[in-house]
């Protein structure tokens, strides 16, 4: 194992952690609150950073394979729209449990990644295509996590 494989996992496994205590915390009627700026209630952003954990999952594997990944921004955005469609229907207890099994896959894929996984480059098509490392991209799903997070708990009104 790695060591900066092991930090990714330890602070993704710290943000999912907070993302879980929020959901557990969450009154019905702060689940139905809408997010600012974001357009969805606190349940379905909730939802979408679990669903984002099992993309983290995939596109690390491609991006450590150096095959790369290549969904489009385009198709994200598509995705998410959907997503967003079928998720308001979701309650806690399911959220809950995606956060849970997603979020040990993703800390488990993070944590055995090696430095020559982290260090290989690869096409990435949300950024038209550009070639990343996957190391800057091990990064991000800390980043995705605790920034939608926070504008769940914004909405809220929990901070």
């Amino acid at each position: 194992m790695a060591e900066r494989s092991d930090a990714l996992a330890s602070d993704f496994a710290t943000a999912n952690g907070k993302a879980l205590a929020f959901a557990r915390s969450c009154t019905d009627e702060q689940w139905a609150r809408t997010v600012p700026g974001e357009g969805w209630t606190v349940g379905v952003v909730l939802h979408h950073i679990a669903e984002g954990h099992a993309h983290g999952v995939r596109w690390l594997g491609e991006m450590a394979s150096g095959h790369g990944v290549t969904d489009t921004a385009e198709e994200i955005d598509r995705d998410n729209a959907a997503h967003a469609a079928r998720a308001g229907a979701v309650g806690r207890d399911e959220t809950v449990a995606l956060l849970q099994a997603n979020g040990s896959r993703l800390e488990e894929t993070l944590r055995d990644l090696s430095d020559e996984d982290l260090d290989r480059f690869a096409p990435f098509g949300p950024a038209g295509g550009r070639s990343f490392a996957t190391g800057e991209l091990a990064a991000v799903p800390t980043r995705h996590t605790l920034e939608h997070l926070s504008h769940a708990m914004d909405a809220a009104g929990v901070h």
